[in-house]
């Protein structure tokens, strides 16, 4: 087959197929229209009713998400908000504890620097709180004794100065407290006494001055009674009716300078008396005698004591401001036992000042009976 035949044969098929899709197009198959009509109607209603009820269940729906959205959105924006303030609280408490932390260790620093420099256990010495005490009660009762000496000598001392007794009464008062409490073995057989007495021989011992003793105890009693004994009995007083006359002005003036001889020996006598003696001061209360509170006081650093010990342990611990508050203590108590020192030599002092002015009043007794006897021989040559 030529060419020129497939051509024509194309075309010719072209056109019947061409004729047959046209006849279709325009003269369709005919349906009975009383019967489809009503099926497409309530199909498009199904499908309409579909359409609008899932329109509107998505619609509800997408409401219902929308506001759990915004609530979510509202919680976690306050989740955020809460944590923040959280976080900010948190922040604030931390910096808080931290500077309470730093102020507490900044404080205990300080106190443990404070307790280490001015504590009693490393920069106040031995036993602050006690020394203390025990020194101002020695300062007290020191100068309470100067008025208690004075007191104690007019009262107990039957010689005192200024003072005028029956020296009959008195030396009846003596004996009979001698015979009571200090009788000696050797008086007794003597037929002085009846029996020997509870102390025998204290009121004539020196060393009774410096027994410590309480006032309560007898041995107080024979400190007393070696005083008197050592002093002597007292001067009669003056009769009234001799009191302007001149026997009486000289006597008086005898008795004032014997007790002016004899008051520093006194003074002496009692303030030994009161040194190792306990009593009862009129503003002070009672206390051991000063002699073993001072005493006490020497045996802390120097003697062979418990106390001693003790004190030998603290100084171990002591910082360099603790040794230097025990040294102004021990350099405190040596000024205490030099001032007592130094009034011993004042006493010593009056004493011998006392045998020099005895010593020139027998002088010049001596030089008055040797002028009186040269004027009775001067008399009884004129006489002659």
């Amino acid at each position: 087959m030529n060419t020129t035949t497939r051509r024509r044969l194309t075309v010719g098929l072209t056109i019947a197929l061409t004729s047959t899709v046209s006849f279709a197009f325009f003269c369709p198959p005919q349906y009975q229209e009383e019967t489809v009509a009503p099926a497409f109607a309530s199909a498009a209603s199904a499908i309409s009713a579909a359409m609008t009820g899932v329109d509107t269940a998505l619609n509800a729906e997408m409401v219902m998400y929308s506001q759990q959205l915004l609530s979510a959105v509202a919680v976690l924006t306050k989740q955020k908000a809460v944590a923040a303030d959280q976080m900010s609280d948190a922040n604030r408490t931390a910096g808080q504890a931290t500077a309470i932390a730093l102020n507490t260790l900044s404080q205990t620093e300080r106190v443990k620097q404070a307790r280490f420099e001015y504590g009693a256990e490393f920069g106040q010495g031995y036993q602050p709180c006690t020394v203390y005490a025990g020194r101002n009660l020695i300062a007290n009762r020191d100068a309470e004794m100067g008025e208690e000496r004075r007191n104690r000598i007019m009262s107990e001392v039957i010689s005192a100065p200024g003072r005028y007794v029956d020296p009959i009464q008195a030396q009846q008062v003596l004996a009979t407290e001698h015979q009571t409490y200090f009788c000696t073995a050797d008086q007794v057989k003597s037929g002085m006494c009846d029996k020997v007495g509870p102390m025998p021989g204290a009121s004539v011992t020196a060393a009774t001055l410096f027994e410590p003793t309480m006032e309560a105890d007898q041995l107080y009693r024979a400190k007393v009674a070696f005083v008197n004994n050592v002093v002597g009995l007292p001067d009669a007083p003056i009769p009234a009716s001799a009191a302007n006359t001149q026997a009486a002005a000289a006597y008086a003036l005898a008795k004032a300078q014997k007790d002016a001889l004899m008051s520093p020996a006194i003074t002496s006598l009692k303030e030994l008396q009161l040194e190792y003696t306990g009593v009862t001061a009129a503003h002070g209360g009672s206390d051991i005698p000063m002699s073993l509170r001072v005493d006490r006081e020497v045996q802390r650093y120097l003697g062979n004591s418990p106390e001693y010990e003790s004190w030998a342990k603290v100084m171990s611990a002591q910082n360099q401001r603790g040794l230097l508050v025990e040294m102004l203590k021990v350099k405190a108590l040596d000024l205490v036992l030099m001032e007592k020192q130094y009034r011993q030599y004042e006493r010593m002092e009056a004493n011998l000042s006392t045998l020099v002015g005895g010593q020139l009043r027998k002088r010049s007794e001596q030089a008055s009976g040797a002028a009186d006897s040269a004027a009775r021989d001067q008399v009884k040559g004129q006489i002659k």
